[in-house]
């Protein structure tokens, strides 16, 4: 029930009184003083309960709370971002949720729809005292914050609340929503309740809100005494409550800063500490297991921040030094080993071999004269290397072993000044300073204190975006997140493992607000002290990689943004050659020690006019970012977001493509698009044409793994308007009418197929080549079919991916899509704030989110000598309280329990639990399964005899379900949940074929000799006919028919051994299956 809630006032409000004057409390209700103390006063009504239509219950809101009665409609609405709709006409009730699910009931004159934000809490919170309670023509409006819970907060400072209960023995549903039929009846009701309580219950104990005793007020001095500081802060909360912020509001913020009285200092800004973040990580054992802290890993699959060059290389995050033979080699030294012969080289990276746990040491080429091709031999370069001079070879590195080591060379009796590279299969050579430095050039860190201690060294993911603040109008806040590389991938894709540093405030300065990061990091780059889990620790932490989207990125690189003449942050490339995949990027990229250079000179310069000049030839900023304070390099550091650029080219291809279409082709896009059988795992997703506008990045990206086959199904010559076929034709060279929609298809099909490689989870060495083809392919095709691609910067991107997939493993570790998500937590956040102090008001919240978190993890607390044990075990005895909560995303299984009625369903192996069959199947539908499996009975015996029994079934108990649902541990001990439908594809793995693909047919349960139930599943096989489809690119299979009996159909559902990521589209046309190859799991 929404329930009223008084609170201490403790703040300066002005000087008006609350009353709840509108309805009397029912039965008993606690009122609070304007002291602490709580009185309970409960009144006996001559009847046993008050019925729905005598009186009505509300809650207190982020914003005024108006009720008002009208014609019997009663209208609640949401602050949060969408509206809450409930009307008492003809029995009308509208209820909407935001999270793309409707759930409807209909009788016959009763319409009930419920749409909600999130899912989870209905919370309802004062703002900032204020109240406001309006009668008119009978309306009553409503607002609420959140949408399910009905939990109320108020937002004070001192955060001290006291909650009203109200209860009745026959509560009904006229409790929640009441409408009165008259201003006569409104009155009649209000005067018999002011009755019954006037005698209990004095006047002053109906304020629910009051303003502070003088005596209380804050001792503020100034003219704004004593309810605000000063002028800053008083016309900027006038300013946000005139307002609400809608898009006039920045006039009024203009003459507010225009002010002389008006001082950018008193804004303040707030962020939590990273030693703090740092030592809470550390001290929680749930995640303190999970990270790993040791020398960079070879491994042939590359999955995870240790796996790429940065990790190994670097003395902040991986082993920098090695003893072998007596002697101690650190990275970036020189030295000769044997590879067949004596070799000169260069240490890069000291590894760790994932199978056999032994040292591995990636070595860099350096020739001698007689080394180099012919073509740059010369007299020049042979009188040079008479002098010592040497010459480096880039990519690709040796991995050698230890053995394989002769001695170490000293640095300063070797002179390099070229390295030798090869640009597409051409060897070049170019001068060293376009290079990349070792990180062991530029970083040296202390040792611990003691050879005994243990050293734990952190890789920081910093996370910097605006997000919009308000839902009508763009005032954003800067969310500064921080991740630990240390976590494995699967650890990181948690929404809980993304901490929050601070909020950067609507118009303030990044720089300004990094300072006290910068401070704390720089202390840690060296080594500090730190208790973990009771003993000292050495603990080393270092930014290893900063992710933001296109224009925040460059802005923490120093560099211009992206529509400058050099707008790329990682080369120099200029606009009008962005989309050149030919260019030579060793020699065009951007150098941390270059950069620094060109920096000093536009600091140097003392013309303003000079400094614009070198600025826009540098594409560089006056100043470098203040994260260049910290050791990094700041170009290879701050990679492109894959994210944001794919999801980018697609919405630009979408809209060309759908430009091209005549009425007859938009028609027939539009059947063929809504017939279309997708993944019963998405979300419903937008029109293309009509709401284009309408998709997120996330629905970009699933459209792109669908749309070749959805244009391959429907799209003809005369789908196409005639000038458009024609210019394309021009652009690629073709004469033939037909060419148009296949290349158009085309498209679509290396544009899918990049976006596959580019989120691909694993890498090997032949998937960074697959890479590198894929990116070159797009890059040619697009330009060439649509010149709006020419020198697009989310297109230039695919020059340097590459080099960011080598250096941190793969792509998805650098990208933004799980970290965009983050955004969406504190939106919800920001309508149950006060508003005054925004970014306050989150951290706080977040640090109570973030505190619940430690301690349900068995995380200790610094202040305490032992852990507290009841949170540690709340996620058994509070399963509920615990689910679909993202601070514990991971504690707690989120699949419903069977009901008590329900014959539980046995697992026959150690990995699969919590089996629930769902939703059983009419007759008519069971009788078509059986019509399919002649062999039934003896198919069924032997998956009984693959699970427990050896002997013939002695039950015929059975059921059919249209759906199976089951938690599975994973190989790597990842809990993941499994959903199986009749209709899906999934891949089953046999020990002669490999992996092979079927069709969910059915599934059913049966009464085992044990008389314990176990699920079985119902397949038809896909039989591959080693053909691959012209124009997707994709393998064509044939499904088995009933009259084949060469493959058994039944199995029990264990042979499901892992999440299917699989996609068939049947192609009418052909009367063939196709395999959807670019089909992923985007976030």
């Amino acid at each position: 029930m929404l329930r009223n809630k008084p609170r201490k006032a403790n703040i300066a409000t002005l000087p008006f009184r609350i009353r709840n004057n509108f309805r009397r409390l029912p039965n008993r209700f606690l009122l609070s003083d304007n002291d602490d103390n709580e009185k309970m006063v409960q009144k006996d009504f001559e009847d046993d309960n008050i019925s729905g239509e005598e009186y009505n219950e509300y809650g207190d809101g982020d914003d005024d709370l108006e009720q008002r009665s009208d014609d019997d409609h009663i209208e609640q609405r949401s602050d949060n971002g969408d509206d809450l709709e409930q009307r008492s006409d003809d029995d009308h009730i509208e209820q909407r949720s935001d999270n793309g699910d409707d759930l409807e009931q209909r009788s016959d004159d009763d319409h009930i729809e419920q749409r909600s934000d999130n899912g989870d809490d209905l919370e309802q919170r004062s703002n900032d005292d204020h109240l406001e309670q309006r009668s008119d023509n009978d309306h009553l409006e409503q607002r609420n914050d959140n949408d399910d819970d009905l939990e109320q907060r108020s937002n004070n400072e001192e955060g001290d609340t006291n909650m009203i209960s109200t209860s009745s023995e026959n509560e009904t549903e006229s409790d929640y929503i009441m409408s009165l039929e008259s201003d006569e009846e409104y009155e009649t009701m209000s005067s018999d309740n002011e009755e019954r309580h006037d005698s209990d219950i004095s006047e002053e104990k109906l304020f629910v809100d009051e303003a502070l005793a003088k005596d209380k007020l804050p001792s503020y001095d100034g003219d704004f005494a004593p309810y605000f500081q000063n002028l800053t802060t008083a016309a900027l909360f006038c300013w946000i409550y005139k307002h609400n912020i809608s898009t006039n509001a920045y006039e009024d913020l203009v003459d507010i800063i225009m002010r002389p009285e008006f001082n950018r200092d008193h804004i303040m800004a707030y962020q939590l500490s990273i030693s703090d973040i740092i030592w809470n990580v550390l001290n929680n054992p749930s995640l303190l297991k999970e990270m790993y802290f040791g020398a960079g890993v070879d491994s042939k699959t590359k999955s995870e921040y240790w796996h790429g060059t940065l990790w190994a290389e670097s003395p902040l995050f991986g082993q920098e030094q090695l003893m072998i033979s007596g002697e101690i080699y650190q990275c970036g030294d020189f030295v000769y080993y044997y590879d067949n012969e004596r070799k000169l080289g260069r240490l890069r990276a000291i590894l760790l071999n994932e199978e056999n746990q032994q040292y591995r040491l990636r070595i860099q080429k350096v020739l001698d004269y007689s080394d180099l091709p012919g073509t740059f031999k010369g007299e020049l370069r042979q009188n040079r290397s008479l002098s010592g001079e040497v010459w480096l070879q880039d990519e690709p590195f040796l991995t050698i072993t230890t053995s394989q080591i002769s001695e170490k060379v000293a640095a300063d009796t070797l002179r390099i000044t070229e390295i030798l590279y090869k640009h597409h299969t051409h060897w070049r050579i170019r001068d060293a300073t376009f290079s990349y430095q070792h990180p062991s050039e530029y970083i040296s860190i202390r040792q611990p204190p003691s050879p005994t201690i243990p050293v734990y060294k952190l890789f920081l993911d910093i996370y910097y975006d605006d997000f919009g603040t308000f839902r009508n109008v763009y005032h954003s806040l800067g969310g500064v997140y921080v991740q630990f590389g240390n976590m494995p991938a699967r650890q990181r894709k948690l929404l809980k493992n993304h901490f929050v540093l601070g909020f950067v405030p609507f118009g303030g300065n990044f720089n300004e607000f990094m300072l006290p990061f910068i401070s704390e990091m720089k202390e840690f780059e060296q080594g500090k002290l730190m208790e973990v889990n009771g003993q000292d620790a050495w603990v080393i932490a270092g930014l290893g990689v900063v992710t933001a989207d296109l224009p925040q990125g460059n802005d923490m690189c120093g560099v211009l943004r992206h529509n400058a003449n050099k707008g790329c942050r990682t080369c120099t490339a200029s606009r009008e050659s962005l989309t050149n995949f030919s260019q030579d990027v060793p020699a065009t990229s951007r150098y941390h020690h270059i950069t620094d250079d060109q920096f000093k000179e536009i600091f140097n310069e003392p013309a303003t006019t000079r400094q614009r000049r070198l600025c826009t030839e540098f594409g560089l900023r006056t100043r470098p970012s203040i994260l260049d304070r910290l050791l990094r390099e700041r170009h290879l550091q701050t990679p492109q977001d894959v994210y944001h650029a794919t999801a980018g080219k697609i919405g630009r291809l979408l809209k060309l493509t759908c430009e091209l279409f005549s009425q007859k082709g938009e028609d027939e896009f539009i059947k063929a698009w809504k017939n279309f059988e997708k993944p019963k795992k998405w979300s419903r997703l937008p029109n293309p044409i009509s709401h284009n506008a309408s998709f997120m990045m996330s629905d970009y990206l699933r459209l792109a793994m669908i749309m070749p086959f959805i244009l391959n199904s429907f799209l003809e010559t005369s789908s196409l308007k005639e000038n458009e076929s024609r210019s394309i034709l021009r652009r690629i060279q073709e004469s033939r009418i037909n060419m148009a929609k296949n290349v158009i298809i085309a498209c679509w099909v290396y544009v899918a197929k990049t976006m596959r490689m580019v989120f691909e989870s694993k890498f090997t060495l032949d998937s960074y080549d697959e890479l590198q083809k894929c990116l070159e392919e797009e890059m040619k095709i697009l330009p060439k079919v649509f010149p709006e691609f020419a020198n697009l910067p989310n297109l230039h991107i695919n020059i340097h991916l590459l080099v960011h997939a080598r250096t941190y493993g793969t792509l998805i570790n650098t990208q933004v899509g799980i970290k965009e998500m983050v955004h969406r937590i504190f939106k919800a956040m920001v309508p149950r704030t006060n508003c005054k102090n925004v970014e306050l008001d989150l951290l706080k919240r977040y640090t109570t989110l973030f505190a619940i978190r430690h301690l349900v993890d068995g995380g200790a607390d610094q202040r305490l000598s032992q852990p507290c044990r009841g949170f540690a075990t709340m996620s058994s005895n509070f399963r509920n309280l615990l689910t679909n909560w993202y601070i514990t995303e991971d504690k707690v299984s989120n699949e419903q329990e069977p009901e008590e009625n329900e014959e539980a369903i046995s697992s026959p192996v150690d990995f699969i639990t919590n089996i629930i069959l769902k939703r059983s199947l009419s007759r008519q539908d069971r009788e078509n399964i059986m019509k399919n499996l002649p062999n039934f009975k003896s198919e069924l015996l032997l998956s009984f005899m693959d699970i427990i029994q050896k002997s013939a079934l002695i039950y015929s108990q059975m059921g059919w379900y249209e759906l199976a649902t089951y938690t599975m541990e994973e190989s790597d001990g990842v809990f993941s949940k499994v959903h199986l439908h009749i209709g899906d594809v999934v891949t089953i793995h046999e020990e002669d074929s490999g992996e092979c693909y079927a069709i969910i047919k059915g599934i059913f349960k049966y009464k085992g000799n044990d008389d314990k139930y176990y699920a079985f599943i119902t397949i038809d096989w896909f039989d591959n006919i080693n053909r691959i489809h012209n124009v997707l690119k994709c393998p064509l299979f044939r499904i088995q028919t009933s009259q084949d009996i060469r493959w058994r159909r039944i199995f029990p559902i264990s042979i499901i051994d892992h999440v299917q990521k699989v996609h068939f589209v049947y192609d009418t046309k052909i009367d063939l299956w196709i395999k959807n190859n670019y089909y992923f799991t985007a976030i």
